[in-house]
């Protein structure tokens, strides 16, 4: 048993321990955890990412004391022990280093050694084909290590339909299979034609630690059943199901995937990478297009045992990213999980045809820059918190949405209705980072409560009266943070405890026009609004309640307005109005008010 396996008792014992904190965790309790930074998925992935190539990262071969194997059209010649040629098929029967060379025009590698045995099979040059089925099928080893050599060229076609060596499994499923570990690494390149099923396979752990893959596969690019792990490597996958896939839904210890680097071109009619339990991403580079993009229909799936979905990256269990550029155009969420999300850093650009971020439970965001250019919603979880990082959203529904139970706001005719954890608060809880966004719904939508007590948001809404910049069922407290909201609609009124004072004019402000609020001269707060707004409203610590502030739009003087606190209940400034402070939403004027929204 090599030392990845022997750490799986400990990794089941501390994601028991989380389940039972997360289940445990009181209202107060989880806004202060997640205001920390404690999230469970990022301690589920770290680790995971701790048992990452663990006694499966070794390639080296020594070609002195290797086994050659000529591969000669339809024949195969051996030169050295632990291989036998018959009718085409290699058959390796003990472990060693193989080194292949050539073109086998209608064959098969076939690996069938002890299972305490490993067995490095080195592609130096090879070209493999099969009629009938996989092209290397591993059906006992203990770790098949597929090394490319340096500076070489690599190709393996598998046939359009499998006669299978086990019918009942059926089994092999991809042009490359191993029914336990494998390793592939190196410095050539390996091209995978995959006609009948996945392109590379595995039933147990799948460690990459380099090398160049160009696979086309008619379902999965790569799967590794019980885990996935990428250390490095340049990938460009055409896949008529999941890019990468690690499936193994029996066990809560295993199915997961972690990427620690690389170079990802992914083309995925569903999902571009999908882990059933945890996905750990730490570095690498992704460009990644799923059922279409953000705006096509997306496609049923062919495997009928297979969901339709059509997402970035996906996790069935917790999901966490601390690094790593990621391109994702997708026509269901483009980072979703069942579960926890931590994102603490790495740059995103991401369309979605639905969500942009979404965790059925937690999502916490603590480093990063994330710019989602199409959404229906932003970012969405049970529970939210935002700490640090930069996030610039376009949403046609909420920007950013904590919600419970079923969500009813899924597009009709895609995907169907989220799910989120049934249990506990919901909130969102901004404590810092920079947040831009113009949303079709409301702004800041919660079940629970929201708090912002740090950061700089730019929040403008283009909607219906009955949307908000702020909009929770709870209790709505600010007491800290820089927050400029413009749009129509209606919201929440900030609640007592909500320390800071705002401004508010309702003169309109045009699209394109720089906003700059000032006072005595001195400027406070600009920004240029993307969309026209009916009102805006400012909140700072530099804003004090009882005084007057000024509002310039294009270099002139559009409202003077009085400062208020927080649910003061005092009136509107601005041209023709009196008083000052801010209602609503921030937003919204007073009842009685003749500019009040109807």
């Amino acid at each position: 048993m090599n030392s990845t396996k022997r750490k799986l008792a400990a990794w089941v014992a501390a994601l028991a321990i989380l389940a039972v904190t997360a289940g445990c965790t009181s209202d107060e309790q989880g806004a202060e955890s997640a205001a920390s930074g404690d999230n469970t998925a990022a301690t589920s992935a770290d680790t995971i990412a701790s048992r990452a190539g663990a006694g499966q990262n070794d390639i080296s071969w020594d070609a002195s004391t290797a086994t050659n194997v000529a591969l000669n059209g339809a024949g195969i010649e051996v030169s050295g022990s632990g291989a036998s040629a018959q009718g085409g098929v290699l058959t390796i029967s003990k472990g060693g280093t193989y080194v292949l060379s050539g073109t086998l025009t209608d064959g098969q590698v076939v690996v069938n050694a002890p299972k305490t045995d490993t067995v490095k099979l080195v592609l130096n040059g090879a070209d493999i084909t099969s009629g009938t089925n996989a092209a290397i099928y591993a059906s006992q080893v203990d770790n098949l290590t597929i090394i490319l050599a340096d500076g070489t060229q690599n190709i393996v076609t598998d046939a359009q339909s499998y006669t299978y060596a086990d019918t009942a499994a059926e089994e092999p499923d991809a042009a490359i299979f191993c029914k336990n570990d494998m390793t592939i690494g190196g410095g050539g390149s390996l091209t995978v034609n995959a006609s009948f099923y996945n392109g590379i396979g595995t039933k147990d752990d799948l460690v990459i630690l380099g090398g160049t893959y160009n696979i086309t596969a008619a379902n999965h690019g790569i799967r590794g059943r019980d885990s996935l792990t990428v250390l490095d490597g340049s990938f460009t996958i055409n896949a008529g199901n999941d890019g990468l896939q690690s499936n193994n839904d029996k066990d809560t210890a295993k199915g997961w995937i972690s990427l620690e680097g690389g170079s990802y071109n992914i083309t995925a009619a569903h999902d571009g990478i999908q882990a059933e339990t945890v996905l750990s991403v730490s570095g690498g580079e992704y460009n990644i297009l799923c059922g279409g993009g953000s705006t096509a229909t997306p496609a049923a799936s062919a495997d009928s045992t297979e969901s339709d979905s059509c997402k970035g990256l996906k996790a069935g269990g917790d999901l966490a990213v601390s690094g790593g550029t990621f391109d994702i155009d997708s026509a269901d969420d483009a980072i979703h999980s069942n579960a926890n999300i931590a994102i603490s850093g790495g740059t995103f650009t991401l369309a979605s045809g639905d969500d942009g971020i979404h965790a059925d439970a937690d999502l916490s965001v603590t480093g990063g820059r994330i710019n989602i250019t199409r959404s229906y919603e932003g970012l969405e979880g049970a529970t939210m918190t935002i700490a640090d990082g930069v996030i610039n959203i376009v949403a046609t529904d909420d920007a950013i949405n904590a919600a419970g139970g079923n969500d009813g706001d899924a597009q009709p005719g895609r995907f169907g209705k989220d799910s989120f954890a049934s249990a506990g608060a919901y909130y969102v809880n901004i404590t810092g980072g920079e947040i831009t966004f113009t949303a079709g719904g409301d702004g800041i939508d919660s079940n629970g409560d929201i708090t912002i007590s740090g950061g700089t948001i730019t929040a403008l809404i283009h909607s219906t009266p009955d949307n908000g910049a702020l909009d929770c069922d709870g209790t709505l407290t600010v007491t800290g943070g820089t927050i400029v909201y413009g749009g129509t609609g209606v919201g929440r009124t900030p609640g007592s405890d909500s320390a800071q004072s705002y401004i508010h004019v309702s003169d309109g402000v045009s699209a394109g026009a720089e906003i700059s609020i000032q006072k005595d001269g001195a400027t406070l707060f600009s920004f240029t609004p993307a969309i026209d707004c009916q009102y805006l409203a400012f909140s700072s610590p530099d804003i004090t309640s009882g005084e007057s502030y000024e509002v310039y739009s294009g270099g002139s003087l559009l409202a003077t307005a009085e400062a208020g606190t927080g649910g003061s209940g005092m009136g509107m400034g601005g041209r023709g109005g009196g008083g000052g402070g801010m209602r609503g939403d921030m937003g919204t004027p007073p009842s009685g008010d003749p500019r009040a929204v109807a």
